[in-house]
């Protein structure tokens, strides 16, 4: 099917091509009656505006660029469902780069976004957040890092109330019975996984609890570490009755990891995730754990990024989390 041109919706309107351009932009020089008839013929006959003529006019390619860790990751996908449905909502595109979390391909993706001339870069969970000041001291662009933060005129943060969602986990565990409560850390130097650990020990210290550094394992967000997690702490002398992990994904591997031993969840042991995925819900027994409004954390991102391209300025963006209570945590034995 051949593309239809403002040369074909001028004949067809019987007026000059400049007319029709200055239509379809509302032109004060075109009466508003005369803007209505030209973009109503243009949308009958199926007219698509080319990004790439308008980019030249404008200076803008109407695309926002994402940094993810990865694509296949559950909290990703539900980020960026929401900031598609902003850019969608907003005329614009969405273009994204994986990083692998690897702080060297994260700044590789960006630049690689950035060469493709995106008007703002947003990156979700970043590992190499200090070292885009760099980048921005070259491009003046809007920069929206989801999860982390960058102090610098040009960079904006949506983020989760990290350190009160851990607290109202620890806090629930407390209230069915759990004394000695183990936390399955996530990216060793990643800002989420450090306000998720301050936050575990502000709400254990709030209750009198005391900490056996040993609870405390080391991961990366990911199914493995909830196996590892589980090895480590069942041969303690005393091992926790309960486990908050980093993610989702960490207590979904330390689940299956239990079965597997025949530890039964959660007369043996309670655990809670974070981060409330699609998948934590269809888990045996279903996965209790904070719910992080992914699709939000998406909306909000695109919003503060368009806001900052409007007028150069715009608002940092802190969202509460929600415990979700299902079946793997219970009462203390």
């Amino acid at each position: 099917m051949t593309s239809v041109s403002i040369v074909d919706i001028a004949k067809a309107a019987g007026v000059s091509p400049s007319t029709v351009s200055r239509a379809l932009q509302d032109h004060p020089r075109i009466s508003p009656a005369r803007c209505a008839e030209i973009q109503a013929l243009a949308q009958q006959m199926g007219y698509r505006p080319s990004q790439v003529a308008r980019s030249l006019v404008t200076g803008q390619t109407r695309a926002l660029g994402f940094v993810v860790t990865d694509v296949t990751d559950p909290f990703v996908a539900e980020v960026l469902k929401g900031a598609e449905a902003a850019c969608r909502g907003e005329g614009y595109s969405l273009l994204f780069a994986m990083s692998n979390r690897n702080p060297d391909q994260e700044i590789e993706a960006a630049h690689l976004l950035l060469d493709r001339q995106v008007d703002g870069l947003i990156v979700i969970s970043s590992r190499a957040g200090d070292r885009y000041a760099a980048l921005l001291q070259e491009r003046s662009l809007p920069l929206v890092l989801v999860n982390n933060e960058l102090q610098h005129r040009h960079a904006y943060s949506v983020r989760m109330d990290n350190q009160g969602g851990a607290r109202l986990a620890v806090g629930h565990l407390w209230e069915l019975g759990h004394r000695r409560i183990a936390f399955v850390a996530g990216p060793a130097g990643g800002r989420s996984s450090s306000e998720r650990l301050a936050g575990y020990r502000a709400g254990m210290a709030t209750r009198g609890l005391m900490i056996d550094e040993a609870w405390i394992v080391a991961g990366g967000g990911l199914l493995e570490d909830g196996a590892r997690a589980l090895a480590a702490l069942m041969h303690l002398p005393q091992p926790p009755t309960a486990v908050l992990c980093y993610n989702d994904m960490a207590a979904i591997g330390l689940l299956a990891a239990a079965q597997a031993a025949g530890v039964h969840i959660p007369d043996d042991l309670s655990i809670v995730g974070y981060d409330n995925i699609p998948f934590s819900a269809f888990t045996t027994p279903a996965l209790t754990t904070v719910d992080q409004p992914k699709q939000t954390l998406g909306r909000l991102a695109v919003q503060t990024c368009l806001a900052a391209l409007g007028d150069g300025a715009s608002n940092d963006r802190l969202v509460e989390g929600s415990l979700v209570i299902r079946s793997s945590a219970g009462p203390a034995a």
